[in-house]
């Protein structure tokens, strides 16, 4: 009787911890598109480490001979992620439209999950062993120009969370490398926390946050996570737009755009604030009453992450933008 009531106990104990995995921290898994290319894998040795990344080539990318000079889209996960996750959370957006625009998508791989971005204070080991990343990318960005012929004046980083942190690592140190980032759920660290080299070259930057981000505040403060709070202090997003407009002598009145309703929510919706017409532009995507998250109409998140946006896609408003940069 005893062991009946222990093992009916366990069995409530293990179920209700299952209910509440799904309700605060699942993510729903998209149906996988029909794709026509190719989906692979690769590594490089940088600094006697191994390092990995996964790709996409359309079919028409690979057929194209060298000299069509196609574009490229690096995807980065974040922290605690792999390329797939980010795969997963974009919805395999980005293939599509690979498929559709004739451009080549990359998912990299962080050291031990995580990338060596700009925060001076963060706890992971990629930046406590300060690993090379931009070295990292330096040589994958050779690799797709030796091997597919990509243009390199059309080298485009995407990254959610601490990938876009990453992103803005790149667009601080590597600006003659990369024509534009798109950053989403994240926000410049302060300068007191920054251990980046600013060349303070202007770069095209289009960054995506939700004002109910319970991880990277969107109007600035401490950034915690799971308790942590060693990635330290960030920007809010106006800040952190504003610093890339005042960099490119941008007219400081964005021009703002509002986005129709998409999800059946009506908490939620999404504005723009832009910056420039030609050449360098830089782009504030407000995700009202969204969190955490890729914004996606396929993809939903638990309650942990703040709330849900599906008013726009991640990948398509991305694109929409590296193509307006071209």
């Amino acid at each position: 009787m005893i062991l009946r009531w222990f093992f009916s106990a366990l069995l409530l104990i293990l179920v209700s911890l299952g209910g509440a995995y799904f309700y605060f921290f699942y993510i729903s898994t998209p149906v996988k598109p029909s794709l026509n290319g190719e989906f692979k894998q690769a590594e490089l040795t940088i600094n006697g480490e191994r390092r990995t990344f996964s790709y996409y080539v359309p079919q028409t990318f690979v057929s194209k001979p060298l000299s069509s000079n196609p574009a490229i889209v690096f995807v980065l996960h974040g922290s605690r992620g792999t390329g797939s996750d980010i795969r997963n959370k974009t919805a395999y957006e980005f293939d599509r439209l690979a498929d559709s625009e004739g451009f080549a998508v990359v998912y990299p791989d962080g050291y031990e999950k995580h990338w060596n971005d700009c925060r001076m204070s963060a706890q992971y080991a990629a930046n406590t062993e300060n690993i090379d990343d931009p070295l990292f990318f330096d040589h994958m960005f050779e690799y797709f120009i030796k091997n597919y012929g990509v243009d390199a004046q059309r080298i485009f980083v995407s990254g959610y969370s601490n990938g876009g942190h990453m992103g803005f690592r790149l667009a601080f140190e590597m600006p003659e490398k990369v024509a534009a980032i798109a950053a989403m759920a994240a926000n410049l660290p302060i300068d007191e926390n920054l251990d980046c080299e600013k060349k303070n070259k202007p770069v095209s930057v289009a960054i995506f946050n939700g004002t109910e981000d319970p991880v990277n505040p969107y109007a600035g403060g401490l950034v915690e996570l799971f308790g942590n709070t060693s990635r330290g202090t960030v920007l809010s997003s106006l800040e952190s737009a504003k610093y890339w407009v005042e960099l490119a002598s941008l007219e400081r009145d964005g021009q703002t755009k509002v986005y129709s309703e998409q999800d059946g929510d009506p908490d939620t919706h999404v504005s723009s604030m832009r910056w420039g017409h030609e050449g360098v532009q830089v782009r504030l995507y407000t995700l009202q009453g969204s969190g955490h998250i890729v914004p996606s109409k396929k993809v939903q998140y638990g309650r942990f992450f703040g709330g849900n946006g599906g008013d726009i896609e991640a990948a398509e408003a991305i694109w929409q933008f590296f193509s307006d940069v071209q």
